[in-house]
């Protein structure tokens, strides 16, 4: 681990124009622009950047938002991060950006237990299939995947179980069956994995665990 990745958290988040330690936190829902035209041109920024940080109302956050978006990136290495309010909503949107009606996911059998709820129950509703793997055989995640087959999410460590697997060779195999891939870091935390440099195209990690350190932290990234 370089000293630079060591050091990285005591200094990236640094308010200079304020000479805070910290920077300052922004709420707000509604944006003031002083025309119109200033509106349309935030909007045409933000379309042709969507990492850039340019809001026109709070649902797409805040000065404030924007600046752990890119703390967290920084440490995935990524290219962007989405912020929701919980895991569940996290493994949501991780899955739901890239699958429709009719098409299957294949999950790994020891994960979070509202992802399991979501992949059983929930996704039935949209005509989403899954299935579930064996972390300790992985020739079972190579039999599920079929033509409809869109996302293979994996967990490491798994939850409560801790089960370890072989996250290059389900990369291999996603590769070879062109077969996106999510995973949930939070146990592993970037600090220790960096899922994106390995070959996955998704990282989920909870922020009420080791980012806050203290339980008192709703947040997933």
């Amino acid at each position: 681990m370089s000293n630079s990745f060591k050091t990285f958290l005591k200094h990236t988040a640094k308010d200079f124009h304020n000479q805070s330690v910290n920077p300052p936190i922004v709420r707000a829902s509604t944006i003031i622009f002083k025309s119109m035209q200033d509106i349309r041109k935030t909007q045409d920024k933000a379309k042709k950047n969507p990492t850039g940080g340019h809001f026109d109302y709070g649902r797409q956050g805040t000065s404030t938002t924007h600046i752990l978006q890119q703390i967290l990136s920084k440490l995935e290495e990524s290219y962007f991060t989405f912020l929701t309010p919980t895991g569940f909503g996290a493994v949501f949107l991780a899955i739901f950006s890239v699958t429709r009606p009719g098409d299957e996911i294949i999950v790994a059998d020891p994960v979070y237990s509202p992802t399991r709820l979501l992949s059983q129950d929930f996704l039935k509703e949209f005509n989403i299939r899954t299935t579930f793997y064996d972390p300790h055989d992985l020739k079972t995640l190579e039999k599920a995947i079929t033509n409809k087959t869109k996302l293979i999410f994996v967990e490491n460590p798994g939850s409560n179980t801790f089960d370890f697997q072989d996250l290059g060779k389900i990369i291999s195999i996603a590769k070879k069956h062109k077969i996106l891939t999510a995973i949930d870091n939070t146990w592993g935390t970037p600090y220790f994995l960096k899922p994106i440099k390995l070959g996955f195209d998704m990282s989920i990690v909870s922020a009420t665990k080791y980012y806050s350190g203290h339980s008192d932290v709703m947040g997933e990234a």
